[in-house]
């Protein structure tokens, strides 16, 4: 009934402020959006409502509406702080720290004294460690120990920085020219480096550079892999595009990696990135799927699935932060993860990954279990 008699008048600019300023007051946050709406649909809008709206929604949780509300508020005031800081708050909460960097450069003193914040600082340090079993005799259990450093350089610039270990003894009499192949000592060890440039509040530059160093008994293979992408966030949506090159075994390959990433409800309560790869290696090529959906099940729980379809070798994850390159080749990877907010800094992780792989040059296959834990601490 309200609605239909708000389509049917016209609101005043005057009473569109008060009513909107009144609800405002009284947080009657579900109500003033529809309100706000309503006269947006028939009115030029004014950046306090704009600002209210977005207020609104940042209280009622949906972060997507309040960006985008916000946003508005700056095509009419570019600098205007409030926005900018709002802005900030809720890429933080769609776990867009980079892009929420944007808004630092319109900061006053005090707020940026307030938040702590820094142009150049020490954002995250986090830890990873995985531990793989199979019971195939030739594979030995496998250990991937990782170490992670994020740093702010610019408000425009992040820089992640990772150093890995990967331990793995196995067998494998098919390799004929590998000395002593009947206990081949895997003991690799890998840096990780990658920067993210926000172009402005939506757009990013992304670049990537891993190098492992892998010794197999007499033979030793430098790995370089390297990234550039591109990325667009939306209110609801982010997509981003980008290709791996590099030399993994001596060998050039190249993946071209398509990613779209979906916040339905405009927070993490339910989230999906649905990513699509082709590799070319060898002259030939091969496509891969991966889907991941996550969804908060309590107030400091979230519970995300991941699934990878197409077999698979020499095969980058995670902007080539994850580096698929055992001899036996993946037929099918899946898992769960359970992410543990353990206060407003600290998040811990632990999951299970499922993998059916390919006995090098055989069509037989075997399983490999994995469970992994991790904890980071943002700053």
């Amino acid at each position: 009934m309200g609605s239909s008699v708000f389509a049917q008048q016209r609101i005043s600019y005057e009473e569109a402020n008060t009513k909107s300023y009144e609800l405002y007051e009284k947080g009657e946050w579900k109500t003033l959006l529809q309100y706000g709406k309503e006269y947006l649909s028939q009115q030029p809008d004014f950046i306090l409502l704009r600002l209210r709206l977005g207020y609104a929604a940042f209280m009622l949780g949906n972060f997507s509406e309040a960006l985008k509300q916000y946003d508005a508020a700056l095509k009419k005031d570019s600098y205007n702080e409030t926005a900018h800081y709002y802005s900030w708050l809720c890429r933080k909460y769609l776990n867009q720290s980079e892009q929420a960097d944007a808004h630092l450069k319109y900061f006053s003193k005090e707020a940026l004294q307030k938040e702590k914040l820094q142009p150049f600082a020490v954002t995250q340090i986090g830890t990873e460690i995985s531990f793989k079993h199979t019971q195939l005799l030739p594979r030995g259990d496998g250990i991937y120990a990782r170490i992670d450093l994020h740093t702010r350089l610019h408000p425009n610039i992040n820089m992640y920085h990772a150093v890995a270990l990967y331990n793995q003894t196995i067998a494998e009499p098919r390799l004929l020219a590998v000395i002593n192949n009947n206990s081949i000592a895997i003991n690799q060890k890998e840096y990780y480096n990658k920067t993210v440039v926000n172009l402005n509040k939506q757009w990013q530059l992304i670049g990537a550079y891993h190098y492992l160093y892998t010794p197999f008994n007499n033979y030793t293979y430098n790995n370089n892999i390297g990234l550039v992408g591109i990325k667009y966030n939306n209110y609801y949506f982010s997509i981003q595009a980008d290709v791996v090159f590099g030399k993994m075994t001596d060998t050039s390959l190249q993946q071209f990696n398509a990613q779209l990433g979906l916040y339905p409800l405009g927070n993490l309560n339910i989230y999906s990135f649905s990513t699509s790869s082709l590799r070319s290696r060898n002259g030939k090529s091969a496509f891969y799927f991966k889907q991941v959906i996550g969804a908060k099940i309590m107030k400091a729980l979230w519970l995300e699935g991941n699934a990878t379809f197409g077999a698979f070798s020499n095969f980058m994850e995670n902007d080539a932060l994850y580096v698929y390159n055992a001899i036996d080749r993946n037929k099918f990877k899946a898992g769960a993860t359970a992410y543990i907010s353990l206060g407003s800094r600290l998040t811990a992780q632990l999951g299970y990954t499922f993998e059916q792989r390919e006995i090098f040059q055989s069509t037989n296959t075997f399983n490999q279990h994995s469970i992994t834990g991790g904890i980071s601490c943002k700053f």
